[in-house]
């Protein structure tokens, strides 16, 4: 063997031996890394401690290691929940980071030594989550309320649970951003498991009638009501929906629900006598009979007097009554207009007149409400003039708009 031959042979065989020195000398480096990150953690360090384990996890001889992610996950932990502004600032992420280092450290602790330290700060982070993002969506900082509450749901899931109050509040900040389709998809959500509150059906029908799908709408309320039948809140707004969208033969059913869920509201009395009153003359479609129409004027007036024994400050309630005689007045003047006998005549239109200034008392109660309202003003002219109450007649009058 030559001497050039010797050298080579033994450049070989020192070779895996250098190789082994790296790699310890790299290993010792990494874990020298662990323990001056948690030894400047207890010395109070924070910035010093999260420069060190930065590199740990990134390098294979460390990166696997429980230890190395629960220290990391308790560095970002204080700085996330201390007092500190300027590693906030430079860490704005800390949260996150503490968060996603103890979910890695209980995959990688398959013995579950320290699984209750790991599970503990979880649950810490996770209620620090939610009031992070509760403060948030106060400030009306709705994406980053967004991603706190995401954050708690990240740790959550993570242990096959669902924070429910966190995916409620992050549907609130998507509605309160604009957001209508996240928002939606959040409020489905929250009912998917099981969170029901009549709030997420009433909130979640309002995003639907805002983006324009009325029937979606309708139908959340109307879920909605199956589990709450009672739900006031939730009662009225099916109803407005319903009246919105010309359903009156399902509001009349929805409105007797909610007089029965709640009688002394005036409210749902006027709506009913308005609807009743909405069959005695329609605007559309064929005119029921003579007889019909009573009945549904008798219905329509109970229901408006209920109104007005409730809230006697009800301007609509009381200027219906005034209405309702007065299209019974315009029937049967209409029927006596067809008399050819002179007596029959002035009989049937003394019957018409009679019917016509029943509505005087309701007329003025309305006035006497909105005094400066035309409709009633034009109204209780046209009855004045009919008794020939000239000076009632001219005081109104002087109130009209020039």
């Amino acid at each position: 063997m030559n001497l050039e031959q010797t050298r080579s042979t033994m450049n070989l065989m020192k070779t895996p031996a250098l190789a082994l020195t790296l790699w310890a000398t790299t290993a010792l480096a990494q874990n020298a890394n662990v323990v001056n990150a948690y030894n400047y953690m207890q010395d109070g360090d924070l910035g010093k401690a999260a420069e060190y384990i930065e590199p740990a996890i990134a390098n294979e001889t460390t990166m696997g290691k429980e230890k190395t992610w629960r220290y990391r996950g308790d560095i970002y932990r204080l700085i996330a929940l201390g007092d500190k502004a300027e590693l906030k600032a430079k860490y704005p992420d800390a949260m996150q980071r503490a968060i996603e280092s103890y979910l890695r450290a209980v995959e990688l602790d398959v013995k579950g030594s320290y699984r209750t330290e790991n599970i503990r700060a979880l649950g810490g982070l996770q209620g620090a989550s939610v009031n992070a993002g509760n403060e948030a969506f106060t400030a009306q900082q709705f994406d980053q309320a967004v991603g706190y509450y995401q954050q708690s749901q990240r740790i959550a899931k993570a242990f096959n649970q669902v924070d429910t109050l966190a995916l409620f509040n992050m549907a609130l900040a998507y509605d309160s951003k604009g957001d209508a389709a996240k928002a939606i998809e959040s409020y489905k959500e929250c009912l998917a498991v099981g969170y029901t509150k009549p709030e997420v059906y009433r909130y979640l029908s309002l995003q639907y009638k805002k983006s324009g799908d009325m029937e979606s709408a309708i139908r959340t309320l109307a879920e909605g009501r199956t589990k709450y039948p009672q739900s006031k809140e939730m009662i009225q707004e099916q109803l407005g929906l319903l009246l919105e969208t010309g359903r009156s033969e399902e509001a009349e059913k929805v409105v007797a629900e909610a007089i029965a869920a709640d009688p002394n509201n005036a409210l749902f009395h006027f709506v009913q006598g308005n609807l009743f009153d909405g069959k005695a003359s329609p605007k559309e479609g064929t005119a029921p009979s003579e007889a019909d129409a009573n009945t549904w004027y008798d219905k329509a007036e109970a229901s408006y007097k209920r109104c007005t024994e409730l809230d006697p400050t009800f301007f609509d309630a009381w200027f219906n009554l005034g209405a309702i005689y007065n299209n019974r007045a315009a029937t049967c003047y209409e029927k006596a207009n067809t008399i050819k006998d002179n007596e029959k005549y002035n009989k049937a239109k003394k019957e018409c007149d009679d019917i016509y200034l029943k509505a005087v008392p309701f007329f003025e109660k309305a006035h006497e409400l909105q005094p400066e309202d035309v409709a009633t003003i034009q109204q209780l002219m046209k009855l004045y003039a009919k008794t020939n109450d000239q000076a009632r007649y001219d005081a109104l009058k002087a109130k009209l708009p020039k």
